[in-house]
């Protein structure tokens, strides 16, 4: 009989849940196998002290062991093998750790006793004592492990809390651990960004306590099918193909790291207001994509951590399990409970219940059939052979066949429907059967379901629509009044927590908020007031429109982009459609820039007329007056000419054709 051993499943706490999370870090407590012994500080001067102790400062001729204080020595030989004896190595050990050293009698009675207690006991830091298996593992673990004033024990991932390269275990007190479990509370440090690339695949997303504020994944063919590897890694061995599709996936690779390039460079502003940033990117080329050249992600930043676990194909699902596993709190109960989990997960497999293995039943062996040998058709009836008088040829019956089908057909021929074929007949009869059976089935039913009782069924109960608290409805009602008027004194009314769900309460009807309401109704200044309250611009009504898409008014928009240059980081502006913050200055100078542009427009005009009125007046001229002019213009248009006019007897035009055409009309001028 095996042993039962019990499966150990400690709760799980986010990170993110602010409430549960104040309250399990309340007495906090670093667990003892995760602190080490702080570094002793040591000066210079020791330092040279105890490195003169190590060294031979006996006799003159050197032939004297300071450390053991054993000598001098009769000879070379008995002075080296005293340098290879045990003895001598470990005193020197003690005195780097600043201990004295042993006599000869001392160190043989140690070693006599460790020798008398068994030989397990020989090395201090024995992997039989538990304390030293519980420190390994905890040392080794991705996890850090705390403890509360309530004697439970959690365990929190190490990349949450710091980077690889800082050492936080030697500080004697732990201090520094409990510091950084703090700094979770903290507002804007529950901001998390998590990065993948493996395979041509990208999935990144940042996160804003456990809900998704931005995500975008994107797949590139790099990998050919079968082949296991990038092509790019498959050039670096040699012998690169030259095969279409190889060339395929280096163009694509190549804008597989443009793309995801761009992404990254899009998001920079939401990346620096990350706390951390998170990465899975195994390989140079992998990650060549997120911290190559021109990339906003550093890799020496203290923020950018690897993720501690394995992880699978780079999706918007896997990237919200990732997020979860991370932000995950495994709480026990008790530190029994704790120990036994620690040491259970360095490589031992949880055994299953009986009652778990009593659950899963074997399945049956399947019957295996041998291809080779013939089936067997199982045996059927030979039809018999009936002639009828109603039939002219040969009928045959079988049994699927109805016994009463020749009177059936008979009566057919009686009432004029006349049928040759015996399938017409067979789907009546099936038909008829088939209605028979299922009233024979409902009636059984209905004797089956009068022996149930019936439950009575839970009607839902329907939900009707939210209440609206009167200050709401007013303030709606003063903002859609065509009169201009402030709402000071009806914000004054609110609360400090009220003030913000009044101003983002969504009208059932439409969905249009306060917000909404006030860009509709072309009020900049009740825009102003509400976005200063907690108004979101980010909110959509049943049309899916922001208070910025609904208003078709300028200066309301002018109003929403003045309060982003005010307040830039209060909302999330990229998901409220505002295209970009404007200063005053800059409406200044987009006015002044454009009267600028009517008056010089309002010139132009100017000019043109009067060259209009010029040109009118020349053609109203004779030829020989126009010579006499003298005006760079043609002779029969009107129009400016170009440096080399066409002419004859000094008339000049602007083409061949207006020449032509003054040709042609000049002697029926003569005439007149």
């Amino acid at each position: 009989m095996t042993s039962k051993t019990e499966i150990i499943r400690p709760k799980s706490l986010k990170v993110f849940d602010l409430d549960g999370y104040e309250k399990l870090i309340k007495g906090i407590q670093v667990a003892s196998c995760m602190i080490t012994e702080s570094h002793q500080i040591v000066d210079e001067e020791s330092v040279l002290k105890r490195l003169n102790a190590l060294t031979i400062n006996g006799a003159a001729d050197g032939n004297c062991c300071s450390c053991c204080g054993v000598g001098p020595f009769e000879s070379r030989a008995q002075q080296t093998a005293h340098y290879k004896n045990h003895w001598h190595t470990h005193n020197l050990k003690r005195k780097l750790f600043g201990k004295p050293a042993l006599s000869l009698g001392q160190y043989n009675s140690r070693k006599d006793d460790s020798s008398d207690s068994g030989s397990d006991s020989d090395n201090d830091n024995s992997n039989t004592n538990p304390a030293s298996d519980l420190f390994a593992a905890a040392t080794r673990h991705c996890k850090a492990f705390f403890t509360n004033k309530t004697g439970q024990v959690f365990c929190i991932y190490r990349c949450v809390l710091h980077h690889r390269k800082e050492q936080l275990s030697s500080d004697g007190d732990g201090h520094a651990w409990i510091e950084r479990c703090h700094k979770l509370t903290l507002p804007g440090y529950q901001r998390w960004a998590i990065l993948m690339v493996s395979g041509g695949h990208f999935a990144g997303a940042i996160f804003s306590g456990g809900v998704p504020v931005l995500h975008k994944t994107m797949h590139s063919y790099v990998t050919r099918r079968g082949q296991g590897q990038v092509q790019a890694t498959r050039d670096q061995h040699g012998n690169a193909p030259r095969s279409a599709g190889a060339s395929l996936r280096r163009y694509n690779q190549a804008q597989f790291v443009e793309h995801v390039h761009d992404i990254i460079c899009n998001w920079a502003e939401d990346l620096n207001g990350c706390s951390l940033v998170l990465y899975r990117a195994v390989g140079t080329i992998n990650q060549a994509v997120l911290f190559g050249k021109n990339s906003p992600l550093n890799r020496d930043d203290m923020r950018v951590r690897a993720l501690p676990f394995p992880t699978r194909k780079p999706t918007y699902k896997e990237v919200q399990r990732v997020h979860d596993t991370v932000s995950n709190i495994e709480v026990y109960d008790t530190m029994e409970l704790f120990q036994k989990a620690l040491i259970a997960s360095k490589g031992k497999t949880p055994v299953k219940n009986s009652s778990d293995a009593s659950v899963e039943r074997k399945k049956p062996p399947s019957k295996q059939f041998d291809r080779a040998k013939s089936r067997e058709r199982a045996p059927r009836e030979l039809p018999t052979q009936i002639l009828s008088s109603e039939d002219e040829g040969p009928c045959f019956i079988d049994s699927e066949t109805p016994d009463n089908w020749i009177k059936e057909l008979s009566e057919q021929s009686k009432n004029g429907i006349i049928t040759n074929s015996r399938k017409d007949l067979l789907n009546d009869c099936s038909l008829k059967s088939c209605t028979e059976s299922e009233d024979e089935g409902q009636e059984k039913k209905g004797q089956v379901k009068k022996k149930k009782k019936k439950k009575p069924e839970e009607k839902p109960v329907k939900k009707g629509p939210p209440k609206i608290p009167a200050n709401v409805k007013k303030m709606w009602k003063i903002i859609s009044s065509k009169e201009e008027t402030s709402l000071d004194t009806i914000l004054e009314e609110f609360e400090s927590g009220e003030l913000e769900q009044a101003c983002n309460t969504q009208d059932p009807a439409d969905g249009n908020t306060a917000l909404h309401k006030a860009a509709i109704a072309e009020k900049p200044e009740l825009v102003t007031q509400i976005l200063t309250a907690g108004g979101d611009p980010c909110v959509r009504n049943h049309l899916l429109q922001t208070p910025y898409a609904a208003s078709p008014h300028h200066d309301t928009r002018v109003a929403f982009r003045l309060f982003q240059a005010h307040h830039p980081h209060k909302y999330n502006y990229t998901k409220s459609q505002i295209p970009g913050p404007i200063t005053l200055e800059q409406l200044e100078a987009d006015k002044a820039k454009k009267a600028q542009q009517k008056r010089a427009k309002r010139q132009r005009e100017k000019e043109k007329y009067v060259e209009k009125v010029k040109t009118t007046q020349f053609l109203e001229l004779t030829d020989d007056q126009k010579l006499k002019a003298d005006l760079p213009k043609c002779f029969l248009c009107g129009a400016n000419l170009p440096k080399s006019p066409f002419e004859y007897n000094n008339y000049k035009f602007c083409s061949i054709k207006c020449l032509q055409n003054h040709r042609n009309v000049r002697p029926l001028n003569m005439s007149v």
